[in-house]
């Protein structure tokens, strides 16, 4: 019998059934929940500064995938530090210190980072726009294996912040804002989920779009982030969906101090 799908056909189809078969073979996990984080900066000088974040993760819904539980509950704690350098209102560089907390896919890590970044930030009309390098060494230790690993990771953001309002006339109103970060794993831990690169250079990317009010020294912000990463070898995703609440403030270091010795 004569074969009535001709060369095309048949490679289209073939792809459709292996990509059919990848679907039923996955064990893509996606989760939801709430993203609450509070950022603090300061100045020493007209050029150093300081930065303090605290960040939290929560996983707000209980399932089961391919008979594997994911319970509801608190998956990530980060607190970093960074002392800023400003050459000037464009280019900065930064280093410091984080700690992290996680509990992900049963497993429960506490993971020291070494951190060093660059930022350069530009305007193209009203738009803001600041771009982030980053470098991060990290050591995760399995809480259960009492084993510690280290990772190489490389992080590049672009976040662009629009004003509905004209800075040049005023310092306070309403904002829109949004970014991605890409993660580029150049050597991923051995002992656990956390910081794996588990086959793939480019292992999590994070999108973000939101907005807030800028109220001069504190801006609060509300958004929407996704988070995709590759989770496991066999190259399943874990997509997170989460409601950011994001408190950004600036301190005076000179008004701290005078508060301080009265």
């Amino acid at each position: 019998m004569k074969n009535i799908l001709n060369k095309p056909m048949r490679k289209s189809t073939l792809i459709c059934l292996l990509w059919i078969a990848f679907q039923a073979q996955s064990q893509n996990v996606t989760l939801y929940g709430i993203s609450p984080s509070y950022s603090q900066m300061g100045k020493f000088n007209s050029k150093l500064g300081y930065n303090i974040n605290v960040m939290s993760a929560i996983n707000a819904v209980s399932q089961t995938v391919e008979k594997k539980y994911f319970p509801a509950g608190h998956t990530h704690l980060l607190l970093h530090g960074l002392l800023v350098y400003q050459f000037n209102k464009k280019l900065s560089v930064g280093g410091g210190y984080a700690f992290g907390r996680h509990n992900i896919f049963g497993l429960r890590e506490n993971e020291n980072r070494l951190i060093g970044q660059v930022t350069y930030q530009h305007k193209l009309g009203k738009f803001v726009i600041t771009h982030r390098g980053r470098f991060e060494w990290r050591q995760p230790t399995n809480l259960q294996t009492k084993i510690a690993s280290q990772a190489d990771i490389g992080r590049y953001q672009v976040w662009v912040t629009y004003p509905l309002y004209d800075p040049e006339k005023q310092k306070q109103g309403f904002y829109l804002s949004a970014s991605n970060e890409a993660f580029l794993y150049f050597k991923g831990a051995t002992n656990g989920p956390v910081s794996s690169r588990n086959g793939s250079i480019l292992s999590e990317n994070w999108m973000h779009v939101g907005g807030g009010y800028n109220a001069g020294r504190t801006r609060a912000e509300l958004g929407y982030c996704f988070q995709g990463l590759v989770r496991n070898k066999a190259q399943d995703y874990r997509f997170f969906n989460l409601l950011q609440i994001n408190i950004y403030h600036t301190i005076n270091w000179n008004d701290v101090q005078f508060w301080w010795y009265m």
